[in-house]
């Protein structure tokens, strides 16, 4: 598909996706080698990105967006990819922060550069609400560089966010080089992308969450109260050796079950235990990209699948039990599934989209939502022409019972980074499980 298959279109936002506004931020920090001549150059980094930019953003589009004239939509907005809303790429010089003490800290907020851990992350919204639709800082310092590119999960989702970022180093290498840098031709469809959603939709019958929803629906039954405190970000550290350490100790408990899978587990009790709702909720995401029909896809493709029991069920049975519940609803999410919920989230009547916000998203609710990017989105492959990062974080948003599973670091390992309710987080702290197989630190609020 060429960017002026879309252009002039107005197009609507799919509401799956519409309700995450919220930013996508994966800091990255290179490391500055003894002979690398120009490293990270400006010119080149800010260049390469608007080429990148005007050229993969339609795409993001063609798929993350139906045309107008399908089920109702709330969102629209008209493409024109001749002007784009190009974002500015800022430049800062911090002379305090090096990417030593950073490696010393275990890469803790304090020793961040300010302009990566505060200012962008309040600039990036909903861009159909007229901000932008992405922000790029690039802070320079004695020892290296950080990268932060801000993207809202309106337009992609984290595994079109990585891509993204590795077309964006392939063009900076050639740009580097005196070439002209533009990206290669990109094979997205959005005619297959909708048609395939189409023909899978009606294969599915409805899950058992889908009944629950309708059964809360129908009841008018009431949102879990409120109880829960201020949410703070906590990180959950597995280098290698822990890692296999922490193999061995699921080998034991539950074997067959993933690593992922496993630390899932653990936490979704703990929330559990935290909670004084009826309700337990689990959802994974980004298992769809692993199907190749949507591999090659830019826009937000990874809608959550829900699974749903009883709260008393969830504490009650055995820690095993509750792990193969897990990797179950991770093996068994088809695309077919995720064709039927976008049918759900694009109905005219939504009850699915009012009720899941509702009962689902409520505060007190021992919800659990982990998306694993720490095998399936490739960010240490990341690279401008000067080697690799040395670190890529996720910049968490405070979701109450939102994980991310990132890489530790380009030899491996785990870090889970996840918002939870202080009841939650004195829940984590009296786990010995976590505490003997995890390095755990409280993120201080900025």
């Amino acid at each position: 598909m060429l960017a002026s298959d879309i252009e002039g279109q107005t197009v609507g936002l799919c509401p799956a996706d519409g309700a995450a506004h919220f930013p996508i931020m994966t800091p990255l920090y290179f490391e500055k080698p003894a002979d690398a001549a120009g490293f990270m150059d400006f010119n080149v980094l800010r260049s390469s990105f608007y080429r990148t930019l005007t050229t993969c953003l339609p795409h993001a589009l063609g798929t993350n967006f139906r045309s107008s004239d399908g089920p109702l939509t709330p969102y629209l907005v008209t493409v024109n990819s001749a002007a784009p809303k190009l974002p500015l790429v800022t430049r800062h010089m911090d002379d305090e922060c090096t990417i030593a003490a950073m490696r010393q800290s275990g890469f803790m907020p304090h020793v961040q550069p300010k302009a990566i851990l505060c200012e962008t992350a309040k600039v990036a919204r909903n861009p159909l609400g007229g901000d932008p639709l992405v922000t790029l800082d690039i802070v320079y310092m004695s020892d290296g560089v950080g990268v932060l590119l801000v993207i809202s999960h309106a337009i992609v989702d984290m595994g079109a966010y990585c891509r993204f970022i590795i077309e964006w180093g392939l063009v900076a290498k050639a740009v580097a080089c005196g070439d002209s840098g533009l990206p290669r031709e990109l094979d997205t469809d959005r005619g297959e992308f909708w048609s395939l959603v189409s023909d899978c939709a009606e294969s599915v019958p409805a899950t058992e969450f889908e009944r629950h929803l309708a059964e809360l629906d129908a009841a008018g039954a009431e949102v879990p109260p409120a109880h829960l405190q201020q949410a703070t970000i906590i990180r959950l550290g597995a280098d290698p050796a822990a890692v296999a350490k922490l193999s061995l100790t699921r080998d034991r408990l539950c074997p067959g079950i993933s690593v992922p899978n496993f630390i899932s587990a653990l936490l979704w009790r703990i929330t559990g235990r935290a909670s004084q709702s009826e309700h337990a909720y689990f959802s994974a995401s980004l298992t769809i990209r692993g199907d190749p029909r949507f591999s090659k896809y830019w826009g937000n493709t990874s809608t959550s699948n829900f699974i749903h029991v009883p709260r008393e069920r969830l504490l009650g049975d055995s820690l095993v039990d509750v792990a193969r519940r897990v990797q179950d609803s991770v093996r068994e999410f088809s695309v077919a599934n995720f064709a039927r919920l976008i049918e759900l989230f694009t109905a005219k009547d939504s009850w699915y989209n009012r009720s899941l916000c509702k009962y689902v998203g409520a505060a007190g609710v021992a919800r659990f939502s982990v998306v694993n990017i720490s095998r399936s989105v490739p960010f240490y492959d990341i690279d401008f022409g000067w080697g690799r990062p040395v670190k890529v974080m996720y910049q968490a948003v405070k979701i109450p019972g939102l994980c991310f599973f990132m890489p530790w670091s380009q030899d491996g390992g785990i870090e889970a980074i996840v918002c939870l309710s202080e009841p939650a987080i004195n829940a984590l702290f009296k786990d010995e499980l976590i505490l003997n197989h995890f390095d755990v630190v409280r993120v201080p609020s900025d």
